[in-house]
């Protein structure tokens, strides 16, 4: 079994690792080291705290070949202001574990980068592109042909539409809905149940149905 630590904790972390618990039931795959977080100490969810998330104890578990990472702290709160932690811990791309759910139904012709979760029940069609460091959460829809540039979110229940394009970081909230063709701009935050019928400019905050802007992200 390949190793693996969860950079991350209570959150996004914590889903991340009960999906490795389902992998492993289906097919024993990964052994769960641990996670690597900055303010808890006591073990989560029966997992040890490792260490602090900083390069030099990232370093230590890296000299072996059988460890991979997967970067949790990634979400609408946690966005581009936040990647400089990522990039500072230099791990290697191919050491960051993808993690696909047992349920989740993929098609033979998508493509899926390093570093990325695609969770319970989720449905992913031919012919996508899903980038690095992207999570896709519990019965989210992903349409063929649709292209999910790195660190894109995807909530649960989320429906993306034929053709549509997820640019860097951009987020759709839990039960969004998006038109084929569309694009999502650059860490744009499309909110709740939102219904997206024309393209998202870059980092715009939006509501709604049909979607509107209500403000700017960078502001």
């Amino acid at each position: 079994m390949k190793k693996l630590i969860i950079i991350g904790g209570f959150g996004n972390g914590t889903v991340v690792q009960s999906t490795v618990e389902d992998i492993n039931e289906k097919n024993p795959t990964w052994n769960l080291l641990g996670f690597l977080n900055d303010r808890e100490t006591d073990p989560i969810n029966g997992y040890p705290v490792l260490g602090k998330i900083d390069a030099e104890t990232v370093s230590r578990f890296l000299k072996d070949p059988d460890v991979y990472f997967f970067y949790s702290l990634i979400s609408v709160k946690l966005n581009y202001k936040f990647l400089g932690k990522l990039h500072d811990l230099q791990i290697p791309q191919h050491r960051f574990a993808t993690l696909i759910h047992p349920t989740a139904v993929i098609s033979k012709y998508a493509k899926i980068g390093h570093g990325t979760c695609i969770q319970p029940f989720v449905s992913v069609g031919p012919n996508t592109h899903i980038g690095n460091h992207v999570q896709i959460f519990a019965q989210a829809l992903v349409g063929h042909g649709a292209r999910l540039d790195d660190y894109s979110y995807v909530a649960n229940n989320a429906c993306i539409g034929a053709d549509v394009h997820l640019k860097e970081g951009a987020y759709l909230g839990t039960n969004a809905t998006t038109l084929e063709f569309v694009s999502l701009g650059k860490w744009s935050v499309t909110g709740i149940g939102a219904v997206v019928l024309k393209d998202v400019p870059d980092y715009a905050k939006m509501v709604g149905n049909p979607a509107r802007q209500i403000g700017s992200v960078a502001e």
